[in-house]
Order: structure tokens, then C-alpha cells, then sequence
């Protein structure tokens, strides 16, 4: 009864937090016991006792997620968002390398189901498309644009069932890479996953004109299809 109607300081004041752990190991935690430290989730892996992997639990199966929330739709019609023309003019010599990029925005994330590259032709020059993703390491080229998807000797000699190549007078081709579960049905070349495209990712659209100045202003062109998901992976 004696503390009844005195006052009880209460100090809130904000500091930081300090803690004696450095470099918490599944032995330290086993042989200290949790009463020293909390509780962390733990089991049995591979005949060693193991932390349990947030990033590989909960984390990295939201990457599927991502797919099932559409918030837009990459249809290859919008210049200089996910659509590129690379313009060849008649004063292009041959072995010159032009190129175009597009830039996945502040704040979103890109799945692409399908690049598109398209060359009209021309009477007198040939001319070579790739597209390169900064994404991917390139531990060949000295371009600095990222991986390149095709293999330029392959695409120069049309082999391998690519048609990135136009010979002169050899008419309009289109090149479609697609991405997806049943993509490598179709060629070769394309690949399973969808292709994952955070922001700041560059796409490069690179032509390389092989023979002669081109007769008339030649524009190529590489698209994009796919959709904008919900980002749950930073």
C-alpha cells in the first residue's frame, strides 16, 4: 500500500538496438539453447542441422505469383516503351553496327512471352538483327550491351533455322524468339521460363548492315509482347 499514488517513470526514450550476436551458426544456436537467443526456425538438412531458408520459402515461389497479377499488356505498338525502330539511311556502309534500346521503367516488372524483329529488305544492302539483355553476362562480346540472344556468326550465315539475316533483294523477314512453357516446340532457340524483366533492364536492338549502302532508307523494327506483373520479388 506504501507505493500507492507516487508517480512511475516510464523511460521512452529511442535508442539503437545492440545485441551481442555477430554471426549466428546453427552450432552456436544448438549449443547456446534458445533461451539465450529466441526462437529460430531450424530443421535437418542433409544430415546437418540447418537454418531454414526464408528467401527459398517464401520469397523466391513469388516469382510465380508475379505471373497471375496482370497489371498491363506489352503489345509492341508503343515507340520508345516496348517498341524500337533502328533506321539504316542510304549513307550506311557496310559493316556498320546501329542499335536502339528500350528500358524497363521505374516501378515495374516485365514478362515477355515474345521478341519480334522485323527487317523490310533491301535491293542492294543485307542486313543482321540480334537483341541483347543487359541482364545476362556476355563473356564473349566487347559491347557492353549484355548477352546477346543469337549468336551473331549463326544469324550471319542463317543457320540453325534463324532468320536474322536478310541477304539484299531477299525480301521482308520476321524473327520471332518466344518464351514459355511450350516455346522450345517451336525452335530451338527459345527457352522455358518467361522472361523476367525488372526495372532498369535494357533491351538492345542492334542491325548490322554487311554489303553495300542501302538503295533506300531501310527501318527495322523489334518489339516486345508479354504483360506488366505485380512485383513481389525486389
Amino acid at each position: 500500500m506504501k507505493d500507492m499514488g507516487k508517480r512511475r517513470l516510464v523511460d521512452k526514450a529511442i535508442r539503437p538496438l545492440t545485441t551481442t550476436l555477430t554471426n549466428v551458426t546453427p552450432a552456436m544456436v544448438t549449443a547456446s539453447g534458445y533461451a539465450n537467443i529466441g526462437r529460430i526456425p531450424m530443421a535437418y538438412y542433409k544430415g546437418n542441422v540447418a537454418f531454414w531458408d526464408l528467401d527459398l520459402a517464401v520469397n523466391q515461389p513469388n516469382v510465380v505469383a508475379e505471373q497471375k497479377w496482370m497489371l498491363g499488356i506489352l503489345s509492341g505498338r508503343e515507340l520508345a516503351y516496348d517498341f524500337v525502330t533502328v533506321n539504316a539511311p542510304i549513307t550506311t556502309v557496310a559493316g556498320t553496327l546501329l542499335s536502339g534500346t528500350l528500358t524497363v521503367p521505374t516501378g515495374e516488372l516485365w514478362l515477355v512471352n515474345a521478341v519480334r524483329m522485323a527487317c523490310p529488305g533491301d535491293a542492294v544492302a543485307g542486313f543482321t538483327m540480334n537483341w541483347y539483355c543487359s541482364l545476362w553476362t556476355d563473356r564473349v562480346g566487347a559491347l557492353g550491351f549484355g548477352q546477346p540472344f543469337h549468336d551473331p556468326a549463326a544469324a550471319l550465315g542463317n543457320l540453325v533455322g534463324l532468320a536474322t539475316h536478310v541477304n539484299p533483294a531477299g525480301g521482308a523477314i520476321v524473327q520471332l524468339d518466344e518464351f514459355g512453357e511450350i516455346a522450345t516446340a517451336w525452335l530451338a532457340s527459345n527457352k522455358v521460363p518467361l522472361l523476367r524483366l525488372p526495372a532498369g533492364t535494357v533491351i538492345t536492338f542492334t542491325v548490322l548492315t554487311d554489303s553495300g549502302l542501302p538503295a533506300v532508307a531501310t527501318a527495322c523494327t523489334l518489339q516486345l509482347y508479354g504483360s506488366m506483373a505485380k512485383i513481389l520479388v525486389a
